[in-house]
């Protein structure tokens, strides 16, 4: 099975994350993506068809980005268990007063943690929307950024609650890799509908 995925457009990864900043026009600059090495591995059939559901699932088909996630959790696990701690899995109700968790890239924080923001269907989109209306938590993340409102004023301009705001601030931050793979995908999904309308 070979690890690496595409890299391009369709492939920001976990490497590359939009900056952006406000000088007369919006711009985005990108900062250069790290070199990526190809590694192969034998696996059973089994195995190489878990990593391919799980891509699929959860990272777009890209292959090397959940194997990139897996490797860099179990990293996790084992640094914890190295330092003394205990890795076992808890129901939200039943978590202790302190506790480590870690932060898988591409995936966004449980559901059931946020109060304001909502998954909707979409036929590639999976980042969360605020509750009640056609407004994505990254669009408004990023307008916050590019306008430098504070929550207060973001909340007081679309007329949501403050908690909202502080709600998708935080979503964005926790998924920042699949908001800034869905910009691309947009990117891509804009050129090939004005490519039609030329023809």
């Amino acid at each position: 099975m070979s690890l690496a995925g595409p890299v391009g457009p369709t492939n920001l990864g976990p490497d590359v994350v939009p900056n952006w900043h406000q000088n007369g026009d919006m711009t985005e600059t990108k900062p250069a993506p790290r070199p990526r090495h190809r590694i192969t591995a034998d696996v059973p059939e089994a195995t190489d068809l878990h990593v391919r559901q799980v891509a699929a699932l959860y990272y777009r088909g890209v292959v090397s980005d959940a194997v990139t996630a897996s490797l860099e959790t179990f990293r996790w696990v084992l640094d914890a268990l190295h330092r003394g701690k205990r890795v076992v899995a808890a129901d939200p109700g039943s978590l202790p007063d302190a506790y480590e968790e870690p932060v898988i890239a591409g995936l966004p924080r449980p559901e059931a943690d946020w109060v304001w923001l909502v998954r909707r269907d979409h036929p590639w989109r999976r980042q969360l929307w605020i509750k009640g209306r056609s407004l994505m938590a990254g669009d408004l993340a990023r307008t916050i950024e590019i306008e430098r409102w504070t929550p207060e004023q973001a909340a007081h301009e679309y007329e949501l609650p403050l908690q909202a705001v502080i709600e998708a601030q935080r979503y964005a931050e926790s998924a920042r890799d699949l908001i800034a793979a869905e910009k691309a995908e947009n990117r891509i999904v804009a050129q090939r509908q004005q490519r039609g309308r030329k023809r």
